[in-house]
């Protein structure tokens, strides 16, 4: 099954590309890409669940929080019955005046490979336009 490793430069600061990657509002607009109206609940701690849920109330996926170093790192593992166990991984660095963010997500089918190339540019639009209303930029 196909993998993604994605890095890209963000015209915001880490702080604004962690709120993109936490905050469950802006969680849901990069994440429609898989499934309109789809959530996240987790309480953000390291070994504590992860459940993405439909709007009609299904479970999408289950996994627990790996890593949380705030602004720096978030790794999800999930533990999918037909894969098996595999991390989705946001990295952020600031490096000079810019951010980046380096993705990798493991065992993707095709369509999820896509939809996951097209939630980094929402993330990346989503942080900049972020930035720029709030003057960070």
């Amino acid at each position: 099954m196909p993998a993604l490793k994605r890095s890209l430069e963000i015209d915001a600061p880490p702080t604004e590309v962690w709120r993109v990657l936490t905050n469950p509002e802006l969680i849901r607009e990069w994440a429609a890409v898989y499934l309109d109206g789809v959530s996240i609940r987790t309480s953000w701690r390291e070994g504590e669940p992860v459940t993405w849920k439909a709007p009609d109330g299904s479970t999408q996926a289950v996994g627990a929080i790996a890593a949380f170093q705030p602004e720096r790192l978030l790794r999800i593992e999930y533990d999918a019955q037909a894969r098996g166990a595999f991390p989705d991984t946001f990295e952020i660095v600031a490096k000079e005046d810019r951010t980046w963010l380096s993705v990798s997500a493991e065992k993707l089918d095709e369509d999820d490979l896509v939809a996951a190339e097209e939630a980094i540019r929402e993330i990346k639009s989503l942080a900049e336009e972020s930035a720029q209303i709030h003057g960070l930029r």
